[in-house]
């Protein structure tokens, strides 16, 4: 039996609690089979914003060489996610958002000033942590990332090659014969 070296993970999905975890536990399973190469596909609209920095903490802590690909869409935290790769990939037609936080309340609510404070300082917490990811991943500063999540900026594949989020554009995503686990 040939232990398989690289494997193609293919995240179509939005981000949440389940998503992260079934990408993490398929990939620590390949882990332990010898994957020595991740290379993770991505067309997401994004979602929550908690699972999605997990996802990218853990694929930036593995032992092996992460490539990402975007494929369609790569819209708020799959942004994040997408930053993991230290090859970033794109096709000629997808595109990427990079927005602010959003924070939902699940139903009318009151809360009390100091709930505010807390509440503002999370969010707050949150956008410097993805723009901490995205500056490190092109070399733009933190404060221009900041001001670009303020004001929504949505990227071609050709802009975001030149905002220094996509290394290299491509037609070719996955080679024949490779093995692809979906999670969605």
């Amino acid at each position: 039996m040939a232990t398989a070296t690289s494997i193609y993970f293919n995240l179509q999905a939005s981000i949440n609690q389940d998503i992260a975890a079934k990408l993490i536990t398929a990939v620590e399973e390949k882990l332990r089979g010898g994957m020595t190469e991740l290379h993770l596909l991505m067309a997401s609209p994004g979602g929550l914003i908690d699972p999605g920095m997990a996802m990218y903490n853990f694929l930036r802590g593995i032992p092996v060489k992460v490539s990402t690909y975007n494929y369609g869409s790569v819209d708020s935290v799959a942004g994040v996610i997408y930053c993991a790769g230290t090859r970033r990939l794109a096709t000629p037609h997808c595109k990427f958002l990079i927005h602010g936080v959003n924070w939902t309340f699940s139903q009318p609510t009151s809360v009390t000033e100091q709930q505010m404070r807390e509440y503002l300082g999370q969010i707050a917490a949150l956008k410097r942590n993805i723009a901490s990811v995205i500056s490190d991943a092109t070399g733009k500063t933190l404060d221009a990332v900041e001001a670009d999540m303020t004001k929504s900026l949505t990227l071609t594949a050709e802009l975001a090659k030149a905002y220094g989020l996509v290394h290299e554009l491509t037609t070719t995503l996955v080679p024949a014969g490779a093995e692809i686990i979906g999670i969605r």
